[in-house]
């Protein structure tokens, strides 16, 4: 089968597009034949060999997969081949978490396997491309917002980033919780866009102090909860943009992973700082986002598609961040 698959870390010229054996699976595994895959940082961050998750060489990336079930091992009775299904990448054990696309090959193949306790089946309705959106961003937007943040009807989320797949599937999940959004980017055609999918206040973070214009959205008072994917460069104004009691999630550091910690703020204003892994929520998260996606209530944002023979275009248009929501991959 092709694959695209590094022998070694580096940039985006470290990609091949190659023959590359096809899975064999286990008696509890499926083999999922790949109709699309979407990319997401991680998959920058492993390439360049920059994530602190381990990652063996050569490696066939790809977090986010979305296809039909083509073979079932001789312990799966509840799957047949040709269901549309969508794959959790968390593999789950007593020993801890594996990752499909991070410590396991992923989908950036033509077929990839993994237990069968890990596809989830898609309605018809819901597109291959939109499925492969929902693993990591929608997934972490709902395990975030919801269950790690306990975001409540009324109360007012700042969402950093809001081009990105994640951001702009946070601003969804926020106003269906009842939210006051303000989402911030970094050019106006993205606030927008972001204002097109329901973001009540925009602010441009290249254009004024993010920190200053909370101040003035929100009369002094601050906000609820902040959905922050960029980390270090952001931690100063994140503190004076929360209210007393208001809570942080801190989901990504692409603006950096080592912040100065001043702890006054967060002891004299009951701030609550949260880390958020995806990998951490339970499937039951997956199959909520499933079903609001197949009824349309939430629609995965798609900026652009590549095919497999493109990848490092792909790559290079999300190192950019040049996109809009999801980029995502076909064979």
């Amino acid at each position: 089968m092709k694959a695209i698959r590094y022998h070694e870390f580096g940039g985006v010229e470290v990609l091949k597009y190659e023959d590359v054996p096809e899975p064999e699976i286990a008696d509890n595994e499926v083999l999922v034949l790949v109709k699309a895959v979407s990319l997401n940082h991680l998959d920058l961050r492993l390439r360049s060999g920059k994530s602190p998750r381990p990652v063996n060489l050569p490696h066939i990336g790809g977090v986010d997969v979305a296809g039909d079930v083509a073979e079932v091992g001789k312990n799966v009775t509840d799957l047949q081949p040709g269901t549309r299904v969508v794959v959790d990448p968390a593999i789950k054990s007593k020993t801890g978490v594996e990752v499909v696309g991070v410590n396991l090959y992923g989908g950036f193949a033509e077929y990839v396997k993994v237990p069968a306790e890990n596809v989830v089946p898609i309605p018809d309705d819901l597109s291959y491309n939109d499925a492969s959106a929902l693993p990591i961003c929608y997934v972490t937007a709902w395990y975030g917002l919801n269950e790690r943040g306990k975001l409540k009807a009324g109360e007012t989320v700042l969402i950093h980033a809001a081009g990105s797949g994640t951001g702009s599937a946070a601003i969804q999940v926020a106003k269906l919780s009842g939210a006051h959004v303000i989402a911030t980017a970094g050019t106006n055609e993205k606030l927008v866009k972001a204002k097109e999918l329901g973001a009540d206040e925009t602010i441009n973070y290249n254009e004024s102090d993010f920190a200053d214009e909370v101040k003035k959205i929100t009369n002094k008072k601050g906000v609820d909860l902040i959905f922050d994917q960029i980390g270090a460069s952001v931690w100063e104004n994140n503190l004076k943009s929360l209210a007393t009691l208001g809570r942080l999630l801190l989901v990504g550091v692409v603006g950096g992973g080592t912040a100065t910690l001043n702890f006054g703020p967060i002891i004299m204003r009951d701030i609550t700082v949260l880390g958020v892994t995806v990998f951490n929520a339970p499937r039951s998260n997956l199959v909520e986002v499933i079903n609001v996606a197949s009824l349309g209530i939430i629609r995965p944002v798609i900026d652009k598609t590549f095919p497999f023979k493109e990848a490092a275009e792909a790559q290079k248009l999300l190192e950019n961040r040049n996109q809009f929501g999801k980029v995502i991959l076909n064979p």
